[in-house]
């Protein structure tokens, strides 16, 4: 494959880069973790170890400035983590493949997104930039339903859905003080179906890898804020939608100059035509890279972005066939403090979970869920069909016994 004796920076080393990490070392690569978190679960696996806050590029530039070690870097890649504009910088000050630091921000602030997307006539929701209460009760009434959201949040952060009948004040504190840049967006609630995407591009071009419905059917409950519940692979509506997906994924990656890497794509389709919501420059977590995309499609993706991250050539999948039905699903709890948390050991899970994490402790208080990173637990599975698949994972969730004392006073079992 042409990468042996090269060295691979990752910049994360949390516990959903373990498998991108593993992957690298599977293609007798050298790697360095760069991570915040001096105790990241990645350094174990690392060839060695940089400590710099991955979200910081002048951080990270500061620890490769530093850097003493014998290994010349041949490529940085991010593997489940948002960064990007990092990786950009990390590129250009080792003099390596990777996108601009301007394609970098743009993939990570959502409003100069938007912009260039409309410039291009890529497809979407309506946008407007909000800077004050009174612009934004004055948009609501022009959007009716809309979702608000920092520019540079990640995890969904701060994103609330919004209408007429909203406290405009509490919102606009509410999802300002997700935003380090003190900037929000508003953008027109479209119904419909979400899709996520994942796709490699090559000389511009892009090539789908995967093709999943999100779901979420929990969104009543967890009004305002918008938390997803997982989702399927392959999307009921791949592949019947894939030509129209790569078109405007190309459309999008073009627009943001993305030459050579990976785009990841949030689609809402509306009338039956995809239209995007966002991208990201990365790949995606939720372990739909390391994990759901080879279970399903038998495309190792993560290995691919590490070659186009070392200039290597590649040759992207043409076409995507399913050979098996994956769903995950989230463990939802509180709020209120845990009491008691029962749930099968690792040992004695079927064959079909892939994926099976439980992050809750008896004396644990918990707040109500408000966003991606305050979820408590994951399952992914597989199957010979979506049905099956889905109702693997929900059992499996259900298998997860938590005993909460709730806030409202009552005792209950709750997820």
């Amino acid at each position: 494959m042409g990468a042996v004796n090269k060295t691979i920076l990752v910049l994360s080393g949390g516990k959903e880069a373990i498998e991108g990490i593993r992957i690298a070392k599977g293609m007798d690569l050298k790697v360095i973790v760069c991570d915040g978190d001096r105790n990241a679960p990645g350094r174990a696996l690392a060839d060695e170890f940089l400590h710099a806050n991955i979200y910081d590029p002048g951080a990270v530039e500061s620890a490769l400035a530093k850097y003493r070690g014998k290994r010349k870097i041949n490529g940085v890649i991010t593997i489940a983590s948002d960064a990007v504009r990092a990786v950009a910088a990390a590129a250009e000050y080792l003099g390596l493949p990777g996108i601009s630091k301007e394609t970098a921000f743009l993939a990570t602030e959502k409003l100069e997104m938007k912009k260039r997307f409309k410039a291009a006539s890529v497809p979407g929701p309506h946008f407007a930039e909000i800077g004050s209460k009174k612009k934004l009760r004055r948009q609501i009434c022009i959007f009716g339903q809309a979702v608000l959201k920092p520019v540079d949040s990640r995890g969904a952060r701060g994103v609330l859905r919004v209408d007429e009948n909203t406290d405009i004040d509490w919102a606009f504190d509410y999802s300002m003080n997700f935003s380090q840049s003190g900037k929000l967006i508003l953008e027109e609630w479209f119904p419909g179906p979400q899709i996520s995407t994942e796709s490699l591009v090559v000389d511009g071009k892009s090539y789908l890898c995967g093709v999943a419905d999100r779901n979420y059917s929990r969104l009543d409950e967890t009004f305002p804020h918008v938390v997803e519940d997982g989702g399927e692979t392959p999307s009921r509506y791949s592949p019947a939608i894939d030509r129209k997906l790569t078109k405007l994924l190309d459309r999008a990656a073009q627009s943001l100059d993305i030459r050579n890497g990976v785009i990841k794509g949030d689609i809402v389709l509306r009338d039956g035509e995809p239209n995007i919501i966002e991208v990201a420059a990365r790949l995606s977590g939720g372990f739909f890279s390391t994990f759901t995309i080879p279970l399903v499609y038998k495309i190792n993706i993560v290995e691919q972005a590490i070659l186009l991250a070392l200039g290597e050539k590649i040759m992207p999948p043409l076409i995507l066939k399913a050979h098996c039905h994956q769903a995950n699903r989230f463990l939802f709890v509180g709020p209120g403090t845990v009491k008691k948390v029962a749930f099968p050991s690792q040992d004695s899970l079927p064959r079909f979970v892939k994926y099976f994490e439980v992050n809750v402790s008896e004396g644990d208080v918990i707040s109500r869920l408000e966003n991606h990173t305050m979820r408590r637990g994951s399952v992914l599975v597989i199957g010979k069909s979506r049905e099956q698949s889905v109702e693997r994972a929900e059992r499996m969730v259900r298998s997860i016994k938590v005993e909460i004392n709730c806030k409202s006073g009552g005792r209950s079992e709750c997820r």
